[in-house]
């Protein structure tokens, strides 16, 4: 299989290296337009100073601060002439999503209405605008709600008029488990003609706006994405988003409604997720002028459409450079992929007839690039392990560190360094030819294999797969000047599709680049390495992979000397306070191992007696002084029993003014019902109530009958009782409290 001479080869591997690079840089966020720019266009400096307005201090739900920031939007929502209401209510965790301890609050809804002229339905712009305790939540989620304003001001400047109804919905308690999303679904106020809500998200301060997840059938709605200005999607991962609930957004909440939800989010410097530096100092304008240039396209395309008009099918798609969404049938992907099947096939013929490899030299390659992917993954897994094996404060991370970048760099080599041991070892085993075409028959094999499954997302491998094996088998059919050239040009979708997917990949989270970023890597770079089949060193070849792995140790140790721990850069902690009013005792506890902070106050083990009732989940605990801190009440309204059932009334309170309520038990409960929202079916361990209103809430229970042991606990952020200030180099987790908890008495 003559390709080309040898100095060419390498050049022509240059090019496609170069197309990978300009794909992964020309996907990344550039520019922003100034306040200064024309009233009727999205302005990221402009939507800053609503991010400036609302993320000064931390605003959870049920703190003046909240409060406060709510207040202030729903203003600046009246100010642009829309319809404002706040719709309060209770909302509580997806039942969908089941939790022993069912997470509820008192929630306070935006919404704000721009009527349409002759609506179909109503597109919902989205986002939440409380954070957690622990950041001020300039890009969580303060981006998404200045991102709306700024883009309904320019609308409304531009003289816009659209068809439909447009709805502000700016939710309450998202980071407490989308409370707030799952109150206003509960309460009926989705749009009952339909629509489509477009969800603003962060989980870091940068990279580009990503559609990862989507209402499916998507197929009308993504032909209405292939319009915007910056369509970063595809089907991968939206199929892939669709069965994970490790990540939730509104979108769990909103989708079951029948609304469809577009998922938008942003992950690159995502150490800054939950962090004290979630401030407006660390958001990217680039990215805000991304995500806003998106939103208003969307709005004017949804707003102007029959949003009745639903198409019922999926749709594969994959982002291409400067903004373009290339939107293909499913039955296309499965054309391409039994194409690719013949072209490699044919291509296999070939090189049997012209003695160059015979069928089993190439199975053999084949087989051996099908193993070069659990080693590649298995190494990605490894590196980073032995990465928190040297430095355990990553464990607790939620992502990656403050400076990835040589991590991310030494993650990718190190795949190369996979790959290049793979080809080496195959070419010395099953010759140069074989190799090069048992990597093609490889993709086009699992590309195949993808489509019966799950044929949306194998276009990542499909498409790239046929081009690759239509261009090599037309290398056995035109000239030889024109051989290179023409096999260059058909590895090019290889490359695009490399640069789109590693380096967004990785910003994502190095913890996940085993599972993407990895096998990418190994198929899709394999592809490329065609231009060298004639031009890979005969003599000491093994010297490459080697010189791979020596720099893949290199940038990890770089990056552990780089990235340190200080005051502008704290380590996350987690600790929490808890005390036994009944018996006027204290413990420290964690669910963290201890780091150089909290070793002070636990050390590795489980809390005793009632604390490890309530705290199942802790891996460190130690003695704590017991605090003059009021315990909360539980009056008891009524205690009835009949026919074999208990029902209990009780009205809960916390005496010193905690942020949140809850009620524990160990006995399976009937039926539950908190705040006038039924619990049914009963969590199993019970509840937690955030935001409860000064008098108290109102529960009621049925249980067996007999007796019934139940447990009300009140907590508040641990900072703000001054029980265990943290130096400036650590912060605590969202989840870090001063809880008191007491029996019910009477029960």
């Amino acid at each position: 299989m003559r390709v080309g001479p040898r100095l060419s080869g390498v050049l022509a591997f240059a090019v496609l290296l170069a197309v990978v690079v300009a794909t992964a840089w020309g996907q990344q966020p550039h520019g922003h337009r100034p306040a200064t720019a024309p009233a009727g266009e999205f302005s990221a400096e402009r939507a800053l100073r609503t991010v400036e307005a609302i993320a000064s201090r931390p605003h959870p739900s049920g703190t003046p601060e909240h409060d406060r920031v709510r207040d202030l939007l729903a203003d600046d929502l009246r100010k642009l002439g829309l319809d404002t209401e706040i719709h309060s209510g209770v909302g509580r965790y997806p039942a969908a999503l089941e939790r022993d301890v069912v997470g509820m609050a008192q929630v306070g809804n935006i919404v704000a209405r721009w009527p349409g002229s002759a609506p179909t339905g109503t597109v919902y712009l989205a986002a939440h605008y409380d954070s957690v305790p622990s950041g001020p939540g300039a890009n969580d989620d303060g981006v998404g709600v200045a991102t709306i304003l700024e883009a309904v001001r320019a609308l409304r400047a531009s003289g816009a008029t659209p068809r439909n109804d447009l709805v502000v919905l700016l939710t309450d308690a998202e980071e407490l488990g989308l409370l707030g999303a799952e109150a206003f679904a509960d309460a009926g106020h989705a749009d009952p003609r339909g629509g489509v809500v477009v969800n603003h998200e962060a989980r870091g301060a940068g990279g580009p706006p990503l559609l990862w997840r989507i209402t499916h059938p998507d197929g009308d709605l993504i032909r209405t994405v292939a319009g915007i200005p910056h369509p970063d999607t595809d089907s991968l991962s939206t199929t892939l988003a669709g069965a994970q609930t490790g990540s939730n957004t509104d979108f769990a909440a909103l989708d079951p409604t029948g609304l469809r939800v577009l998922d938008w989010a942003y992950a690159g410097r995502n150490a800054y997720y939950h962090n004290p530096f979630d401030d407006p100092a660390h958001v990217s304008l680039a990215t805000v002028q991304q995500l806003g240039d998106n939103t208003v396209a969307q709005s004017r395309a949804f707003g102007d459409r029959d949003l009745a008009n639903r198409a019922d099918d999926d749709r594969a798609y994959f982002s291409l450079p400067f903004g373009t969404l290339i939107v293909l049938p499913l039955w296309l992907i499965a054309v391409l992929a039994v194409a690719a099947l013949i072209a490699a096939g044919w291509v296999v013929r070939a090189l049997r007839r012209d003695g160059e490899a015979s069928v089993r030299r190439v199975l053999g390659a084949a087989a051996t690039a099908l193993l070069a992917l659990p080693v590649a993954m298995g190494a990605t897994y490894g590196l980073w392990a032995a990465v928190v094996a040297i430095r355990p404060e990553y464990r607790p991370l939620f992502v990656d560190p403050y400076r990835p970048e040589s991590y991310y760099a030494a993650v990718l080599v190190l795949c190369v360094a996979v790959l290049a041991a793979w080809y080496t070892l195959a070419r010395k085993l099953f010759g140069p030819s074989a190799a090069a075409v048992g990597m093609l028959c490889c993709v086009t094999v699992l590309g195949a294999g993808f489509t019966a499954v799950a044929p949306a997302a194998a276009q990542a491998l499909v498409v790239p797969g046929f081009f690759a094996a239509a261009g090599v088998a037309l290398t056995f059919s035109i000239p030889a000047p024109w051989r290179l050239p023409v096999l260059t040009v058909f590895l090019t979708p290889a490359a695009l599709f490399l640069g789109a997917t590693v380096w967004s990949g990785l910003q994502t989270g190095i913890t996940g680049a085993p599972f993407l970023v990895a096998p990418s890597v190994v198929l899709l770079g394999g592809l490329l390495w065609f231009p060298l089949t004639h031009a890979w060193p005969k003599r000491r070849a093994v010297l490459i992979p080697a010189a791979a792995l020596v720099l893949a140790v290199a940038l990890a140790a770089a990056g552990l000397a780089v990235d340190r721990f200080d005051d502008r850069h704290p380590l996350m902690s987690q600790l929490a306070y808890a005390l036994d009013a009944d018996r006027q005792e204290a413990q420290w506890i964690s669910r963290q191992p201890p780091d150089h902070w909290t070793r002070r106050f636990v050390e590795s083990g489980a809390p005793r007696g009632q604390f490890a009732d309530l705290w199942s989940e802790t891996v460190a605990a130690g003695p704590a002084p017991a605090r003059p801190l009021s315990a909360p009440v539980a009056e008891v309204l009524s205690d009835t029993t009949d026919s074999g059932h208990r029902t209990i009334r009780l009205r809960l309170r916390s005496t010193r003014g905690a942020t949140a309520l809850a009620l524990r038990y160990d006995t399976p409960i009937h039926t539950l019902r908190v705040a006038g929202r039924d619990l049914t079916p009963a969590p199993k361990q019970g509840f937690q109530f955030t935001a409860p209103p000064a008098e108290g809430i109102d529960v009621e229970l049925t249980a067996p009958a007999g007796p019934l042991a139940l447990r009300v606990v009140d907590y508040s952020w641990l900072p703000d009782s001054g029980l265990a200030d943290p130096p400036p180099d650590i912060f605590y987790r969202q989840d870090s409290a001063a809880a008191v908890f007491a029996t019910v008495k009477g029960v």
